[in-house]
């Protein structure tokens, strides 16, 4: 698994038991406005790379996952998910009260079929329900900023 590179939030390679699976394209969005998020930026992503107009970016995150990881043959695996279609997806959102139902879901993920053909199981869909996105995310990064502070004052004792 590759996190939170420009552009590409997530990459999974999955390998089933003699070969490649399939590589999971992930795209991870905290926001306020969820719908929108999908509806204008997670379905072109997604269309970009079913067209091939991310294959380069592909590669190299592919590329550079399977490097880091040891793999015997990178270059393998990088023509199967180029020319074997081998290539899903996965969206995971934060959302609010209004996509908390399965007839908000429904809504929210409109349009995922339209982005990404074919089989079901090459669209994944995940949602967070927040409230107040924004003041839960500052409520952990002072956490986070207490126990790092902590830390600091525990080093330099």
């Amino acid at each position: 698994m590759r996190h939170a590179d420009k552009g590409l939030d997530g990459l999974l390679v999955e390998f089933d038991d003699t070969e490649i699976a399939r590589v999971v394209i992930s795209e991870e969005k905290a926001t306020g406005n969820a719908r929108t998020m999908v509806r204008d930026r997670v379905w072109p992503e997604f269309r970009d790379f079913e067209t091939g107009r991310r294959d380069a970016e592909l590669v190299d995150g592919v590329s550079t996952l399977l490097a880091g990881a040891g793999h015997p043959n990178p270059d393998a695996v990088v023509a199967a998910i180029l020319w074997t279609e081998k290539r899903a997806y996965r969206v995971a959102v934060t959302i609010d009260d209004t996509h908390a139902s399965e007839k908000g879901l429904k809504a929210l993920y409109k349009g995922y079929e339209a982005a990404v053909s074919g089989a079901i199981d090459r669209r994944r869909a995940e949602a967070f329900q927040v409230r107040n996105l924004r003041p839960w995310f500052e409520s952990i990064a002072v956490r986070a900023t207490a126990i790092i502070d902590a830390e600091e004052a525990a080093i330099n004792v």
